[in-house]
């Protein structure tokens, strides 16, 4: 029999949370209806997480778009407006809970910024090397 408080079930099966169980089944539910829904205007739409909160009243969904054709308060908009009450819907027919969260969508900047540093390495070049030898490096031919 596992000691109280322990973390772990008879059987050894490890205990999580209720509210991170939530989380991630709303995960997979909005990660397939985006799957399904062709939206052409959210473009590469990534959903980086979702956090439901222990009451079960909330479900933040952190998204993730690459581009920038809209701004970031158009693209959440345009979720509140053509994709929260259906996404909704699909959680409560899915998970069946008796209080569906409500869903509330807000920006993952952390990609966006992963992105941006990754594009300043990519010009600063290699640690170590002079700028001749990278601006050189590029201009001669391999096969020479």
């Amino acid at each position: 029999m596992a000691k109280k408080g322990s973390g772990r079930r008879p059987g050894g099966q490890k205990h999580f949370p209720r509210a991170a169980r939530i989380s991630s089944l709303v995960r997979e539910i909005v990660g397939d209806y985006f799957e399904r829904v062709d939206d052409e205007e959210l473009g590469l739409l990534t959903i980086t997480g979702v956090e439901v909160d222990n009451d079960m009243n909330k479900a933040d969904v952190y998204v993730s778009l690459l581009g920038d054709e809209l701004p970031d308060e158009d693209v959440l908009e345009l979720l509140e407006e053509r994709h929260r009450k259906p996404l909704q819907r699909e959680i409560n027919h899915q998970t069946r809970l008796r209080k569906t969260p409500e869903v509330v969508f807000s920006f993952d900047h952390g990609v966006r910024a992963g992105s941006r540093i990754d594009e300043i390495l990519r010009t600063i070049g290699p640690i170590g090397a002079d700028e001749d030898e990278v601006s050189s490096d590029d201009d001669t031919d391999p096969e020479a």
